[in-house]
């Protein structure tokens, strides 16, 4: 069995608080909108976070975290049982964020909300994102998710074996 390194267990149970968060999202939007409303604010200093965007969906918010919990809630289990293509998608997700991230300062300036807040937010944004996909992609995280895949490969194979006989 292969061994887990503990950043990856780490950044498994931060995806499981991930789905707790957006269930409390989700019921924030059935109950009690403002709520949500002042939350969201409260994430996008100056500007620079989701509030925009969330506030903008209307009635396809709710929809929206639903299937981000689906989808946060695989990725967390995908990390807790070392399944490659969930550490692929987390590193396109990456490449999107750092993406999104690149245009930012110009809706900061274009808002007229630059300042320290914004800055700080999407600075650490960069770093958090570089250095999770750096440690996604070194040689030891690579060898666990490799090493978990031949073994379940190699169950897979056995139980086929024992069943043709």
């Amino acid at each position: 069995m292969s061994s887990r390194p503990v950043g990856i267990t780490i950044l498994s149970v931060l995806l499981f608080l991930n789905v707790a968060f957006y269930a409390v999202l989700a019921v924030l939007s059935i109950v009690n909108h403002d709520a949500l409303a002042a939350l969201l604010r409260a994430m996008s200093p100056a500007g620079a976070g989701p509030a925009a965007v969330h506030l903008a969906m209307g009635r396809f918010e709710l929809p929206y975290y639903g299937a981000m919990i689906l989808f946060t809630w695989a990725l967390a289990v995908g990390f807790w049982k070392l399944w490659d293509w969930t550490r692929i998608a987390i590193l396109v997700l990456i490449g999107i964020n750092l993406l999104g991230v690149a245009v930012a300062p110009f809706i900061v300036v274009r808002n007229g909300t630059a300042g320290l807040a914004p800055l700080v937010r999407i600075a650490s944004s960069v770093l958090i994102s570089l250095l999770v996909g750096w440690y996604l992609m070194s040689g030891k995280v690579r060898a666990a998710f490799r090493e978990a895949a031949t073994n379940r490969q190699s169950r897979l194979t056995q139980v086929d074996a024992r069943h043709v006989v």
